[in-house]
């Protein structure tokens, strides 16, 4: 299990802290599967956030009360991406679980962008609108996106990765129109393929795990071995919410930057020879 094995002193005294001031500040409304009714207090529990970052709770209580381990830099980031850390809490949360800070930008063990400049980044996927546009790393994080995006996948907010959406959140199967043939066969393909360029991957080896522990159907999908390289041009269909119940089609254009292969950019753009909703 994640987290088993201690390790020698990190000076780790102030996690704890930490680790329940980011909880409590972290808003639990929109954050998918989270009921906000009938809370008494701001914030997540701890069961919110083991819930949401995939271990027990009683392990996630061992975690926030500083008990010596060798966690994962997968959980981290998964941990990061829930409290919607800045990069120096991210910093600082590696430094004091593991002893080391995260791996630097650009580097294939984590999946980590490379050095990007972040407001121009911004301005592209916001010049998109109204197609929704985002941006992920290697690892199917999302790093950026517009606020068209926002409104039509509102977890982004929350749980920000792409893959665990799809296959380990219900609501996925029914937002995405023939989610096993055009969506989840498709995107396990494409993870084959990134994890057999980047073996060695921590963030990656991290997802497939989480994956095919977490969702049946996933796993014995992957017994079909497919492989994919990406989604670019293809038509997919979608019935969100915010469509008032209409299905949308749209092609996913994909590109990446020319200087990294290890993040790319996405638009959801309407077709128009289907017929495209509002």
């Amino acid at each position: 299990m994640e987290g088993e094995g201690v390790s020698g002193d990190r000076g780790r005294g102030s996690l704890p802290a930490l680790l329940r001031t980011w909880r409590g500040r972290t808003n639990p409304v929109g954050i998918t599967g989270l009921a906000v009714t009938g809370r008494r207090g701001k914030g997540l529990t701890q069961r919110d956030v083991a819930r949401l970052t995939g271990v027990s709770e009683r392990w996630y209580g061992a975690f926030e009360r500083g008990v010596e381990a060798e966690y994962s830099p997968a959980f981290l980031d998964r941990l990061s991406s829930l409290f919607r850390l800045s990069s120096a809490e991210r910093r600082t949360l590696y430094l004091n679980a593991l002893g080391r800070p995260p791996a630097p930008a650009g580097s294939l063990e984590t999946g980590a962008v490379p050095e990007v400049d972040e407001e121009l980044l911004q301005q592209f996927l916001d010049n998109q609108t109204p197609a929704p546009a985002y941006a992920t790393d290697l690892a199917w994080n999302v790093i950026a996106c517009n606020d068209a995006l926002l409104r039509w996948f509102p977890w982004v907010s929350s749980q920000a990765n792409q893959m665990r959406w799809v296959f380990l959140d219900p609501e996925a199967r029914e937002q995405l129109v023939a989610w096993e043939r055009d969506w989840a066969r498709p995107f396990l393909g494409q993870i084959r393929y990134e994890r057999a360029h980047h073996p060695n991957n921590e963030a990656l080896l991290g997802l497939e795990r989480d994956i095919l522990e977490g969702s049946p159907a996933a796993r014995e999908m992957w017994d079909r071995r497919e492989v994919v390289d990406h989604s670019h041009g293809d038509l997919r269909r979608l019935k969100l919410p915010c469509h008032q119940g209409r299905e949308v089609a749209v092609r996913i254009v994909t590109v990446r930057p020319m200087h990294s292969e290890l993040f790319c950019v996405n638009v959801l753009l309407q077709d128009q020879q289907t017929g495209a909703g509002a």
